[in-house]
């Protein structure tokens, strides 16, 4: 009884945060969920949202990076609060936003559950302070479909190696903006568990460590991370929302670097990017190296017909395919501000 009990209360939670989300974002959300066939397992822009609703935002002291990972404000309207700022002062209550040139009642109400007004303070704390003063997170589940598909039918010569559980482990730690770190393990349902070509136990293991403002380092990923640059020709890993009512929000919003804590098993680079800023000067660098799995087709020349994405290794066919190209990248770009 206890182990439902513990689903139930994190079911319910869910359901809570999610009606607290502005009817926007909810909805945009639903509608990036309709369009994709899999099931969507990148949720880092939900566990960002819920440790800025526990933990706001200090719009004295808050950084461009934290403001964009809210996804409510567009850059005019980022640009402005801080002007407001340099003007003005720093702000002596909530209201105070509404004379922001930008910052209409809408606005305001989106990030009201995230953010709050109180005195500005110069971060000048020991690094070694972050790993102890920070918030710890477990998450385990176990998910299951009542209703059994034929893929798990044996009689068929494409049926699934594995059970119908579906698990995912994950911890993570985070210290405001400033220091994120842990791992996510996933194993979907059809796929094989500590047996076949799963010997090794879960399907998909993630591990990253994320820190921010480290003398000239503005932001250090190790492990697992996601690069947004551009509007998405060049790239962009990030959740981006392709349409909503709103006129003002046409161009992308993210940081160049972000921790990638989901379980999907693609979106993201493995290995170093770094953000190096000096005044007004800002470099970053990233380089990347991981296998994905794709199809690969022998005739006058070896080449890959179509890439998986989806994670799923679940047929002979789909656990043949899996792992068999190298996908290595790398890059960076140089930006300067006036």
């Amino acid at each position: 009884m206890r182990f439902y009990f513990i689903l139930l209360s994190i079911f319910w939670t869910t359901i809570c945060f999610a009606q607290e989300l502005p009817p926007i974002t909810q909805q945009q959300l639903e509608n990036l969920a309709e369009s994709n066939d899999e099931e969507p397992k990148d949720d880092h822009f939900l566990q960002q949202l819920e440790y800025f609703r526990r933990h706001p935002i200090n719009l004295n002291d808050a950084t461009i990076e934290e403001l964009q990972a809210i996804r409510f404000l567009n850059e005019l309207q980022i640009a402005s609060l801080f002007r407001y700022r340099k003007l003005l002062g720093n702000l002596i209550d909530i209201h105070e936003l509404q004379p922001i040139p930008g910052w209409n009642t809408i606005t305001i109400k989106k990030v009201l559950p995230f953010v709050t007004v109180g005195n500005g303070l110069t971060i000048n704390e020991h690094f070694r302070s972050r790993f102890s003063n920070g918030n710890n997170n477990i998450l385990f589940r176990v998910s299951r479909v009542v209703e059994k598909s034929k893929g798990y039918n044996t009689s068929l010569t494409t049926h699934y190696m594995g059970d119908r559980n579906h698990l995912m482990f994950r911890y993570r730690y985070q210290y405001k903006d400033l220091l994120y770190f842990g791992i996510t393990t996933d194993k979907d349902a059809g796929e094989q568990f500590l047996n076949g070509a799963q010997s090794k136990g879960f399907d998909f293991y993630s591990f990253h460590f994320f820190a921010r403002r480290i003398g000239i380092i503005k932001s250090l990923a190790i492990g697992d991370y996601t690069v947004n640059m551009g509007q998405g020709l060049i790239q962009w890993q990030s959740l981006a929302f392709e349409k909503s009512p709103e006129v003002m929000a046409i161009k992308r919003q993210a940081p160049i670097l972000v921790p990638y804590r989901s379980a999907g098993e693609f979106y993201f680079n493995r290995g170093v990017g770094i953000t190096l800023q000096k005044r007004n000067l800002q470099t970053t660098l990233f380089a990347s190296y991981k296998k994905i799995s794709g199809n690969i087709v022998t005739d006058t020349s070896v080449h890959f017909s179509s890439l998986l994405t989806s994670g799923y290794y679940r047929t002979p066919s789909e656990i043949a395919d899996r792992n068999r190209i190298t996908l290595t990248s790398f890059g960076g770009n140089i930006s300067y501000s006036l």
